[in-house]
């Protein structure tokens, strides 16, 4: 690689982490003003507690925690709000009877519906001039970063546990 590769490289890539940067605080204050906005006092957490237990019903709160990297104390605090709004409803784990599952409600539903509709309509606004195959271009770069993260991160994890 020439100087001047590098150089011009490394403008691209201090162009992208600011780009990221911007992205996170965006989403961070977009995530908490929608969470906040469809249930009083919830939080960008609660909302991502409620999303994996769509994805996941039925799940220990130890599950929760680890895939969304919680630590348990929090984790635990947040699904106990949740279910004290009425969101999120505990049943004994059939297969322990120590353990409990977590589900979302039918109202836990209902908000996290509003909030994934919202979202993928303050996507398409953002979006509405892309053409299909940019989006496409978008789409396969994200997945392809995140892959790279992953599997960066993952040694990284793994040696502080």
């Amino acid at each position: 690689m020439h100087q001047n590769d590098t150089s011009e490289r490394d403008a691209f890539l201090k162009e992208i982490e600011d780009g990221i940067r911007s992205m996170i605080r965006w989403s961070r204050r977009h995530s908490s003003l929608l969470a906040h906005d469809l249930y009083q006092g919830l939080d960008l957490t609660a909302l991502t507690i409620l999303s994996a237990l769509a994805d996941h019903p039925g799940s220990r709160l130890t599950n929760i925690a680890e895939w969304l990297k919680l630590d348990l104390s929090n984790a635990s605090r947040q699904t106990s709000l949740l279910e004290s709004a009425q969101l999120i409803e505990r049943t004994t784990d059939p297969n322990d009877r120590r353990s409990t599952l977590l589900s979302l409600s039918p109202e836990g539903r209902k908000v996290l519906d509003k909030a994934r509709s919202d979202s993928t309509n303050f996507m398409h606004r953002i979006y509405q001039d892309w053409e299909t195959v940019e989006l496409a271009q978008f789409a396969s770069m994200i997945t392809r970063t995140i892959d790279e993260i992953d599997e960066i991160s993952s040694p990284l994890e793994h040696d502080h546990t």
